[in-house]
């Protein structure tokens, strides 16, 4: 019997090479007349912002750029820029750039029409326990890279100051314009770990307790299109065949882990992430071959089908061997594409063991679709060094 489950979109999502020429009358179809264009000084530099902003004023709409979002989405910088927002009584955000950006766009759409309260309680958002007095005001996403799936996905993860960690604030996105053409100047190394966080977020997605038939589609055509393409896009970031597919995988991947969920790895990847300042997509990439090998145990034909994707040729039925060769096979491919392993970067195995109790302390540990023990945590922590 097919399980059930709720199938969802948050927002319109217009996909497609030159597709940003139509930002404009997006954001004056959702009734936007002035808004706050938040992207960061490398997406600026790169000339992305600057073609969504010619084509935002082309169409009449008066906007006032913010070139400060930082990675892992300060609450700092929140604040500063819904300052200015609220200042300038701007009616919208867009958000042009990779995952930090959009989160930062997300947070700020809450955060201007109601007050910096919804950063110091962002906990009773995420679960439910508060309401936003106002609205959001509408957030468009554009995003620059291809592994976020922002334009898909419900929350902002923000990093708290008061809570000390990373953490999701729920924004849903009024609309997405994923754009190829802005990703052509993404570098080799970058592409390679935004494409592996896609590839978590679908194989998670698998694998987390809400998952459905439908989540499931969307995650296994993901994590084909990541395999089938991201070396062509490392290699070659002019390769618009490879850039499109990509860009169509992380977003239905968005879509596949809104639907669903992820989990260990993420929780993970977040601890990992806050202590150490690396990239949130080279922990993913890091995590993901260990997560693939704990999951196998209770889902060893879907981690069985995940392996054969990305190029494994698994035959047997057994759980540990399904495990060890769908995990082998992910590890060789984020190395082929130049992703570094923990210990490549620098950390030691006991200060990749001492994110097992943020790692296990996080909410979504435990929404893996099976128990998830602490000595489990370690286990997985451990799994990802020595790999």
């Amino acid at each position: 019997m097919m399980k059930s489950g709720i199938y969802t979109q948050l927002a319109p999502v217009l996909f497609g090479n030159d597709t940003v020429v139509r930002a404009g009358e997006t954001v004056k179809d959702l009734g936007c007349k002035k808004v706050m264009l938040v992207t960061d000084k490398g997406v600026l530099e790169a000339g992305a912002a600057g073609k969504v902003r010619h084509v935002l004023e082309q169409s009449g709409i008066e906007v006032v750029l913010w070139a400060e979002a930082e990675t892992d989405c300060p609450e700092e910088s929140v604040k500063k820029a819904a300052a200015i927002g609220r200042c300038e009584g701007i009616d919208g955000v867009v958000g042009v750039g990779g995952g930090s950006v959009l989160d930062t766009a997300k947070a700020v759409s809450a955060v201007v029409p109601n007050d910096d309260q919804v950063l110091e309680d962002i906990i009773l958002y995420l679960t439910g326990q508060k309401d936003y007095a106002n609205t959001p005001v509408p957030v468009i996403e554009i995003p620059t890279t291809a592994g976020t799936g922002s334009e898909s996905t419900f929350v902002a993860v923000v990093t708290s100051e008061k809570l000390d960690c990373k953490i999701g604030l729920p924004v849903p996105p009024a609309y997405g314009i994923v754009d190829s053409s802005l990703m052509k100047t993404v570098p080799p190394y970058i592409t390679a770990f935004t494409g592996m966080d896609a590839l978590s977020h679908a194989n998670e997605a698998l694998t987390e307790q809400k998952n459905t038939p439908h989540s499931d589609l969307l995650a296994y055509e993901a994590i084909r299109l990541v395999g089938e393409n991201l070396p062509a896009a490392v290699k070659d970031g002019n390769d618009m065949e490879a850039r499109d597919n990509l860009a169509f995988a992380s977003s239905i991947a968005g879509i596949a882990f809104n639907e669903s969920g992820v989990h260990i790895g993420h929780s993970a990847a977040h601890a990992l992430g806050h202590l150490y300042h690396i990239p949130h997509g080279v922990c993913c990439a890091n995590m993901t071959p260990a997560v693939i090998r704990f999951a196998a145990k209770k889902y060893p034909q879907k981690m069985k089908r995940l392996g054969r994707l990305m190029g494994a040729d698994i035959t047997s039925d057994d759980s540990e061997t399904i495990g060890k060769e769908a995990a082998d096979a992910v590890r060789t491919f984020a190395r082929a594409v130049g992703v570094q392993s923990f210990k490549e970067l620098g950390l030691t195995k006991e200060q990749v063991l001492a994110a097992k109790s943020m790692f296990y302390g996080d909410a979504l540990c435990m929404a893996f679709g099976g128990e998830v023990t602490e000595q489990d945590a370690l286990d997985i922590l451990a799994d990802a060094y020595d790999e």
